[in-house]
């Protein structure tokens, strides 16, 4: 490899692979692919897998494992390669002396132990080296070495299995700079970082307590305190439609808001509620004390989504569970699946669809019916009612989200364009006839 080449890889240490040897590998990675993913940092610099990126060039192939790095400094990428390269290869004496000089001429101030314990090897061999480089004047006497100080940092670590995947990871990476987990962590989990990040920076607003009568009303409010809050009287309500906490700590509420629907839902109001797929159970065992059960629908989408580590299940949609108080009586069609085509989740972490949220509002009110979000996150049930003539109450308990749902609803009510039309949240196909 020449020197130039050289420089185009900071992190390869080691001595190129003999010819016949990187045959060998790269038949093997034509037959059965590559089984020690390629390590890269951040920047999509290799610090591990040379031959193996070499030999995925040279058989053409574009999607290849790879774990990506972050928070690394050039350092401890030097020493990682090292100790990665140093385990797999058989390393005659010659070559390992050839290391630790080089790595001496590089940091002449590390401590023999420390170089030791990197390379794997004897503090009496890096004494050895480092007399021999001392005595040809090659690198300097120090006064102090710097020793190991018995902290590690880990690094942020995705693994990935396709080169899309790899440049998403790098994408999210550098959105997160320092603020990246350290630790190891899927892509999914690492672009929700990212996410969240990035609404952390969404200005917010302040806080403003609605007009008792505006017929759009969000409060900063815990659920249980709504009706006094929002003077909601009990049998009001003709529709609660909500998107809940997706953990055990809120499932424990189900009783309370079960409770809280029973009382402000007309006779025959509907509860509609997204809920997650561990709270399935305890939900309908919950709400079915207050309420009468009614169907299971789904919010659906293609791609990814969270994965119930338990069953190793990726979920593709959201339950919707429908309940009534007391009997049901409406009369409209509705469908109990809408597919969504893109996410909209850069005001809340939960952020649902627009559209999504218009489907289950057309199935389930009517124009001027009351319309109650007990968990209203970033507002969209709210801006939904705001668009298509429904009257709303809700609240969240996290003012944040609430000052950024009320600067949503005050931009939307100013913006003088023409709202785009709405979902009737039949299938395509149907929409299609209609035409």
């Amino acid at each position: 490899m020449s020197k130039s080449d050289k420089s185009d890889t900071p992190f390869q240490l080691m001595p190129d692979l003999p010819t016949w040897e990187f045959d060998a590998l790269k038949e093997s990675i034509r037959q059965h692919g590559v089984i020690i993913p390629i390590i890269k940092d951040e920047s999509g610099n290799i610090i591990d897998g040379h031959h193996r990126d070499r030999a995925c060039r040279e058989l053409k192939f574009i999607n290849v494992p790879t774990i990506t790095l972050a928070g690394l400094t050039k350092d401890q990428k030097r020493d990682h390669a090292l100790i990665l390269n140093l385990v797999r290869r058989k390393i005659t004496r010659k070559q390992m002396r050839e290391i630790i000089a080089a790595e001496l001429r590089r940091t002449p101030d590390i401590s023999n132990r420390w170089m030791a314990e990197i390379v794997g090897t004897t503090n009496k061999t890096v004494e050895s080296v480092r007399r021999e480089l001392l005595s040809n004047e090659e690198i300097p006497q120090c006064d102090s070495y710097r020793a190991k100080d018995g902290r590690r940092y880990p690094a942020t670590r995705i693994y990935t299995e396709r080169a899309k995947q790899a440049d998403r990871a790098r994408r999210a990476l550098a959105t997160l700079g320092d603020d990246a987990p350290r630790k190891a962590m899927s892509l999914k989990q690492l672009e929700r970082e990212a996410k969240k990040k990035e609404r952390l920076k969404q200005p917010r607003g302040r806080y403003r307590k609605p007009d008792d009568h505006a017929p759009i009303r969000l409060y900063h409010s815990d659920f249980r305190d709504l009706e006094e809050i929002g003077q909601i009287q009990p049998g009001s309500v003709d529709l609660i439609l909500t998107d809940v906490p997706y953990d055990r700590k809120f499932t424990k509420q189900f009783g309370d808001l079960g409770e809280f629907a029973a009382r402000v839902l007309k006779d025959g109001g509907v509860f509609c509620v997204y809920i997650g797929v561990i709270q399935v159970a305890e939900a309908i065992k919950s709400f079915t004390k207050h309420l009468e059960y009614q169907a299971t629908a789904f919010s659906s989408w293609s791609g990814d989504g969270p994965v119930i580590q338990s069953l190793q299940c990726v979920t593709q949609n959201t339950p919707v569970l429908i309940f009534s108080n007391g009997k049901w009586n409406r009369t409209t069609r509705w469908y109990n699946s809408f597919y969504n085509e893109s996410a909209e989740q850069n005001l809340h972490e939960w952020q649902k669809p627009i559209t999504d949220v218009e489907h289950w509002l057309l199935s389930f009110s009517d124009p001027s019916s009351v319309v109650c979000d007990p968990c209203a996150g970033s507002g969209t049930t709210a801006l939904a009612c705001h668009r298509i003539e429904r009257n709303f109450v809700g609240c969240d308990i996290d003012k944040d989200a609430v000052r950024i749902a009320q600067k949503r609803l005050s931009q939307e009510s100013h913006s003088a364009k023409e709202q785009p039309k709405l979902s009737t949240g039949k299938p395509k196909r149907n929409i299609a006839q209609m035409k």
